[in-house]
């Protein structure tokens, strides 16, 4: 899959850019504030769902304008098809996508031709914060894979909220929670299943080259440990028990104590068992690259192609010899590569297969 064409109509700091990039590999270097990050975000959010950010819709519109827009053309094998996405016409507090020029309503439909996943500075903190932040990288990841995988969360998370409301408000309506908790048990069983297969496929595949050892990933839930072992109605019926003998307790504590929600997704290294929490801000960064990297390659062997692979800044931290083979493994993922720094100089291992591009105050140049 190659990316072609790239418009951006006052997105960030973009007025109006039209980019149009050969390679598979793309460079993207320049200043601090340049624009790096948002040409970035931009190719997310044409993924389902928030972005790289996470931003509210209207920070993600140009200051001064009204609304914004991202489109972007992409080619795989023979097959050429559009996606755009930005401020719907009617309402700039929504956000519409359309899918080779006819509006969509369901985001999976576009997570079927194309997904994302993006390694930024800020999740170098990934280890040392609360686990929603892990979960919300593994789920990216399991959506690239199961798109309707998104749903589920989001239908579960939802529920989940209403419970804590009536538990607050309105304790005694048990039919009305006995109804919410069956759908938290049935979202959660989806979703703990889809994060579970993601996680055995890519233990048995892991990526591993000369400059990368192997991570194991491992998924602390306890819904997905009795899937191991139960049937999925068993856990469901669990779930629901569970729940409605915690009535009293969660809310006394504003809270909905069993659930997909309460997962944590931990990496360690496979050779020496060290887990992430417990390494230097390096051996963290090439744990976090190669899932990253391993997933891309899963992917393909999966569904025939690879996600986009967003990098934003992937080298700090890296030692030059981890430098070199991160920059060695890209050209073999066969996949839409962007990758940001402020040298050009530190991507000279791959000149002239990648192409390089200047950003400056929201335009972009060959470099």
């Amino acid at each position: 899959m190659k990316l072609t064409r790239l418009a951006l109509t006052d997105f960030r700091n973009y007025t109006h850019t039209v980019w149009t990039p050969e390679a598979s590999i793309l460079v993207l270097t320049g200043e601090n504030g340049s624009g790096k990050t948002n040409l970035l975000e931009a190719v997310s959010l044409l993924a389902p769902g928030r972005g790289l950010r996470g931003a509210a819709l209207p920070a993600l519109c140009r200051q001064g304008a009204e609304r914004w827009g991202v489109a972007a053309t992409l080619q795989s094998g023979l097959d050429e098809f559009r996606i755009g996405t930005g401020s719907d016409l009617s309402e700039k507090q929504r956000r519409t996508f359309r899918l080779d020029g006819e509006n969509i309503r369901s985001q999976a439909l576009i997570g079927q031709r194309f997904s994302c996943v993006w390694l930024t500075p800020q999740m170098d903190r990934l280890f040392q914060e609360g686990s929603s932040g892990r979960r919300r990288f593994l789920d990216r990841l399991v959506m690239a894979l199961s798109p309707d995988h998104g749903r589920q969360i989001a239908a579960h998370d939802r529920s989940v909220v209403t419970r804590n409301r009536v538990l607050s408000e309105r304790p005694n309506e048990a039919e009305w929670l006995t109804s919410i908790e069956d759908s938290i048990a049935r979202h959660a069983v989806a979703a703990s299943a889809a994060r579970l297969a993601l996680i055995e496929s890519m233990n048995a595949h892991p990526f591993e080259n000369d400059g990368f050892s192997a991570s194991t990933l491992h998924l602390d839930c306890a819904i997905s440990s009795r899937l191991t072992t139960q049937p999925a109605l068993e856990v469901e019926d669990w779930i629901r028990n569970s729940l409605r003998q915690a009535r009293t307790e969660d809310r006394q504590r504003s809270t909905t104590s069993v659930g997909a929600h309460r997962a944590d997704f931990m990496l360690s290294d496979t050779a020496t068992g060290r887990p992430a929490e417990l390494s230097s801000s390096g051996q963290q960064k090439v744990m976090l690259t190669g899932t990253i990297l391993s997933h891309a390659r899963l992917m393909t062997q999966e569904r025939g192609y690879a996600p986009a692979i967003l990098l934003d800044e992937p080298l700090l931290h890296l030692d030059e010899m981890r430098r070199h083979a991160l920059l060695d493994s890209l050209e073999g993922l066969r996949a839409p590569v962007l990758i940001t720094g402020t040298d050009a100089e530190a991507f000279a291992p791959i000149a002239g297969r990648a192409q390089f591009f200047s950003i400056r105050n929201g335009t972009i140049s060959p470099s």
